[in-house]
């Protein structure tokens, strides 16, 4: 960053940085040097290598620092409160897939001086559990813009192959739920539905636009917002307290999967009656009708 036109070699590094001089040969300085970048590209530093007549590394190479990449947009502010909101953020992915990267956000963001945290919060501590397997693997695609394969369960029970372009995870009313493109279309998955091992390819994934990223995820919460079911819950019952119906013990809950939504209901028994949709009600008398012919 303090040369930021012609960078720096690879030398003058070594001469500038004390903790170089203090490794006692040149092959312990260059594994140095090697730990180094690797660390600076996970934590989201633009690190550039300058060459007159290549693109790879080489002994004339130069290096430097994307300044943009650490500048605030100029419009930009951050106060305690919202310091704090993002400690929280990084907290609810404590000890989960995503621990490291949040972690390594906030030390960037206290480098810079510019708040300190406000303890108001201090004592939420919000966690994201990601409990399926499908997980790890399809961000590990997001962030390498890979194609993967799994298979995929529908709400008849089939299953089928798909091969898709991950490109975003998100939690939605209790469910995780995958944005990507499969041919020519953008759909949703949910990581619940996905019943083998997600198989990473070699090929790049497909490039999509923000803008068909942003009209897709409007799409969904649309209908999500549509999908409305009216519940009766039994009075200071386990499906009280987690749906937090109201004095009459009516509740509205919005859903992503009708069927996926029937298959938890049950879990509450009895608590629970299902007011509307008719549909809902149906999956869930059938669903009790099999238990019946089952075990009885």
């Amino acid at each position: 960053m303090a040369a930021p036109v012609i960078g720096l070699s690879k030398n003058d590094i070594f001469r500038s940085v004390v903790s170089y001089a203090e490794q006692g040969s040149d092959l312990a300085k260059e594994k140095m040097f090697d730990r180094d970048k690797s660390d600076l590209r996970e934590m989201g530093v633009q690190l550039e290598v300058i060459d007159s007549s290549s693109f790879e590394e080489t002994d004339s190479a130069r290096y430097r620092i994307a300044k943009g990449s650490f500048d605030w947009p100029a419009d930009f502010e951050i106060n305690n409160e919202h310091m704090t909101l993002l400690e929280l953020a990084a907290k609810a992915w404590n000890n989960q897939l995503l621990s490291k990267s949040a972690q390594s956000g906030l030390i960037r963001l206290r480098s810079l001086g510019v708040v300190e945290s406000s303890r108001q919060l201090s004592a939420f501590t919000p966690r994201l559990l990601a409990q399926q397997q499908s997980f790890a693997p399809l961000a590990d695609a997001i962030e390498e813009a890979k194609l993967v394969r799994f298979s995929y369960r529908k709400t008849d029970g089939t299953s089928s192959v798909r091969e898709v372009t991950p490109l975003k995870l998100r939690f939605i009313e209790g469910q995780w739920v995958l944005l990507a493109k499969q041919a020519r279309e953008i759909k949703n998955f949910l990581l619940r539905r996905i019943v083998s091992q997600v198989t990473p390819s070699e090929f790049p994934g497909e490039p999509v636009s923000t803008a068909q990223i942003d009209e897709a995820e409007a799409a969904l919460v649309t209908f999500v917002t549509n999908n409305i079911a009216v519940l009766k819950v039994e009075q200071d019952s386990e499906a009280w307290w987690h749906f937090g119906a109201s004095e009459n013990g009516t509740v509205e809950v919005n859903f992503m999967d009708e069927a996926l939504f029937a298959e938890d209901l049950m879990e509450f028994g009895s608590e629970v009656q299902v007011l509307s949709p008719e549909t809902l009600r149906q999956r869930i008398d059938s669903g009790w009708q099999q238990v019946l012919d089952a075990h009885a």
